[in-house]
């Protein structure tokens, strides 16, 4: 492929590196960008087309120019990074509608949490592991106590539940990342937004501060809650030092049909949420949709997790199960709305605890400028960070 600079030919770059830096997201599809389709097409491609597509996609538009070697042992790094932060077998087999991980949202989680490392002198985690081998309900009591999940925590509305939790989390060094759809920190694309959309909630591993991923949910009557749900399901891997799970978007067949490690991890979240105690005293009565909506009122739950939990437990029959569960809703795929401060943007997208440390290091200037806008952003923005470190500073 022979790049262009107006009307001469400048140099000649690879069409096999130019498909390699581009299959570094193969879920974007980026090959399909009308802009390679006809450089590959036609083998040319303007140099002010390829920058500004690289600016578009936050790829480095170094990266292109890199010899096969170079770009192998670049493509090489970041996979390796991947594979020792995050289970392989989420890349290999996880496919379809909420069944997809995001390769680019690792990818930047890693960066962030690498950074942390590196930057800190942060003791290990206590919480890594600590639950390996212990029976269900040690666990259940452990993460309640851990993450002080009482009646101060059900007595509140399900946002300020949440965001109880999520301030409890992170003050034990897990830091939580959550959807950033309106934040500006991903790309503006079709490929990438779809995937985002669709991305199951995960966890990046590391022994000092692991970082929890929630997806972007559409359906506005349960985000909330299943947001708690994943994050304790979440918090369940980490303490047992079981990776190889996510929460799928079709729950109802994921929770009834889990076996073995992912059913415990199940059994764990509900016995936290909708203790035993309560249920049992629901034997033999009446349950209809008050009493279903009273329960999803006061234990921060969606209807279907609590329906899936009574009939795992034996108080609904199957068809009463089904009778109350709520239809299946449709993704609003539209973005909408106005864009966030961006202090608040990032800090959703970045995590709270991560942020943290980039702010402190800006503040005291030990971090590059460059270096900083590529973990808070993703590339570089000039004019967002300067506006940035200005309201860090106010």
């Amino acid at each position: 492929m022979i790049i262009k600079v107006g009307k001469n030919d400048a140099l000649t770059i690879s069409d096999d590196v130019v498909k390699k830096v581009l299959n570094i997201y193969p879920e974007e599809n980026l090959q399909e960008r009308s802009s390679f389709a006809v450089a590959f097409q036609s083998g040319y491609i303007d140099y002010k087309v390829l920058i500004k597509e690289s600016e578009s996609l936050y790829i480095p538009w170094q990266m292109f120019f890199l010899t096969p070697d170079n770009l192998k042992r670049a493509i090489k790094h970041i996979e390796d990074q991947r594979v020792d932060k995050f289970s392989p077998k989420f890349f290999t087999k996880r496919t379809g509608q909420g069944e997809v991980t995001s390769k680019r949202i690792v990818d930047r989680l890693v960066r962030l949490q690498n950074y942390i490392v590196s930057n800190s002198n942060l003791p290990i985690n206590q919480f890594c592991g600590a639950l390996k081998g212990k029976k269900i309900d040690y666990c259940i009591q452990f993460i309640s106590n851990y993450f002080e999940i009482n009646e101060i925590f059900f007595s509140k509305t399900k946002d300020d539940a949440l965001n109880y939790l999520i301030e409890n989390v992170e003050s034990k060094s897990i830091n939580v990342s959550t959807n950033a759809l309106k934040a500006g920190v991903l790309p503006e694309v079709k490929g990438v937004n779809e995937i985002y959309k669709s991305t199951s909630g995960f966890v990046i591993k590391d022994d000092r501060i692991p970082f929890i991923f929630l997806p972007n949910e559409n359906n506005l009557d349960e985000i909330v809650a299943r947001h708690i749900y994943t994050i304790l399901y979440l918090l369940t891997c980490i303490a047992l030092d079981d990776y190889d799970f996510y929460i799928k978007q079709n729950f109802v067949a994921s929770a009834v049909q889990s076996r073995g490690p992912e059913a415990k991890k199940h059994e764990i979240v509900t016995g936290i949420l909708l203790p035993r105690e309560i249920t049992n005293s629901l034997y033999g009565g009446s349950i209809d949709k008050e009493l279903i909506d009273s329960l999803v009122s006061i234990r921060k739950m969606t209807p279907t997790a609590i329906l899936v939990t009574l009939k795992k437990r034996g108080i609904i029959t199957q068809d009463e199960c089904d009778a109350l569960m709520p239809k299946p809703y449709k993704p609003n795929n539209k973005r909408g709305g106005r864009r966030a401060k961006i202090t608040n943007s990032v800090k959703k997208f970045c995590g709270k605890t991560a942020l943290g440390f980039i702010e402190n290091a800006i503040r005291n200037g030990s971090i590059k400028s460059i270096q900083a806008q590529y973990l808070i952003f993703g590339r570089v923005r000039k004019k967002d960070y300067k506006t940035y470190c200005q309201q860090i500073w106010i």
